[in-house]
């Protein structure tokens, strides 16, 4: 095992934050770092979009004119060099002009690497390394932002929130109305620190927000363009409840399970389509196991935190619910995605199908196949785009599946749907 004496990192545009005094309180952020030629990047990432299959069906019309303004508008921003934060944001505002939510921008260099993090020696002297000293860090008083935070209502975007790897964060309005920070109130991991700064987020629209979170462990950027704000959850952000959080699946178990409830209701989860062998495996052995035994008069199947993956392993099922003539209920939540949400609207399209729970996440209508990357002529990023072609769901993407019927965040989803059946039975 190694041990740390001083560590120096040279990264190239360490994020820089200079904003105003915010709405909430009185504070200065402001560190100085190299800047970057995010205009480089820019026009690369516009030449690489024109080859999408998202771009070339979405892009006609008014909107190549629409596409070639915001472009213009990001470029006249750029003519200086701008942090590397500010440029992630950017690049995502020309990404966003095509409603493709499986496309993205990769943040290229992790400052920590996994051999670093599983070393004892460098976990316990970090907060020595320029790496810690040099993240972006709140000027402010603490004690005074978490009194007034912890006032904020359970569903007002600022407040007090856990991150299960970090610690307990605020997020806080900035004086650019729609953009806030979340800071470090308390760390519970070695590799944070009291005032650093957590996530960047920017209100889209409605529970909207484009949100940017430093890796808990590598310090990498990561984006989500879109994410939804509900029951006090931001990605990893999620406001104390007062019970368990229903709006999640059980995990206990595993990505298949089977219960037969009921004489009359059967239990079905799938938490994950995906091509990972293991998974792959595993629906294997389950539906080798199941797939006779699925035949109730009421089938709930539960697709919640499902992130979708390849129709081989999902569509078997949809056959067997089909053949059962059974009464379907599906549950999704906001992390229901991508074939998860294909294999939703499949079981919609049966006549006995009812849908309960949450809005989809709505990344659906493209795919990544291959996941080819291209690295950005800075070197700061790699560009993901699409190569899969499922346009006919175009009416869902950004915005998601809506149920037919909204279950309630505060109760167990699982008995407020068997309620339901209970309640339609003769």
């Amino acid at each position: 095992m190694k041990t740390l004496l001083t560590t120096i990192v040279t990264v190239l545009c360490i994020p820089v934050f200079a904003f105003a005094k915010p709405a909430l309180s009185q504070v200065e952020v402001a560190q100085t770092s190299e800047g970057c030629d995010c205009k480089k990047d820019l026009d690369f990432l516009a030449n690489k979009m024109e080859d999408m299959i998202s771009y070339k069906k979405q892009i006609k019309g008014d909107k190549v004119a629409e596409f070639q303004k915001v472009y213009a508008e990001m470029s006249s921003e750029m003519q200086s060099p701008i942090t590397k934060v500010d440029c992630m944001f950017k690049l995502n505002t020309l990404l966003s002009v095509v409603k493709d939510k499986h496309a993205s921008i990769s943040s290229n260099g992790a400052p920590i690497t996994d051999e670093q993090y599983r070393d004892t020696i460098y976990r316990s002297n970090f907060k020595q390394t320029a790496i810690f000293k040099n993240h972006p860090t709140v000027s402010k008083d603490l004690t005074a932002l978490r009194n007034l935070l912890a006032q904020a209502p359970f569903d007002a975007i600022e407040g007090i929130y856990i991150d299960k790897y970090v610690g307990e964060i605020g997020v806080y309005e900035t004086a650019i109305k729609g953009e806030y920070v979340a800071v470090v109130l308390n760390a519970s991991s070695d590799f944070w620190g009291v005032g650093q700064i957590a996530y960047n987020i920017n209100h889209i629209e409605g529970n909207e927000y484009q949100v940017l979170r430093y890796h808990p462990y590598s310090r990498k950027l990561w984006f989500q363009k879109s994410m939804l704000f509900y029951n006090g959850k931001l990605w990893g952000l999620q406001k104390p409840l007062d019970g368990p959080n229903y709006v999640e699946a059980p995990a206990e178990n595993g990505d298949w399970e089977f219960k037969q409830l009921t004489e009359d209701t059967q239990y079905l989860y799938f938490g994950s389509f995906s091509n990972r062998q293991s998974n792959v495996d595993a629906f294997k052995t389950f539906y080798a196991t199941y797939k006779d035994q699925i035949n109730a008069p009421n089938i709930i199947v539960d697709l919640r935190n499902n992130e979708g993956g390849n129709s081989k392993y999902s569509d078997p099922f949809v056959k067997i619910l089909k053949k059962s003539g059974a009464k379907i209920y599906v549950l999704t939540n906001y992390f229901t995605g991508s074939n998860g949400e294909q294999f939703t609207l499949k079981l919609r399209n049966l006549k006995n199908t009812v849908h309960l729970g949450q809005r989809t996440n709505g990344i659906i209508a493209y795919g990544l196949n291959y996941g080819t990357g291209y690295d950005s002529p800075t070197g700061n990023f790699t560009f993901y785009p699409t190569d899969m072609n499922f346009h006919k769901f175009i009416a869902y993407e950004m915005v998601g599946i809506q149920p037919q019927v909204s279950l309630d965040f505060s109760k167990d989803w699982i008995a407020q749907t068997q309620e339901i059946i209970e309640g339609q039975l003769p």
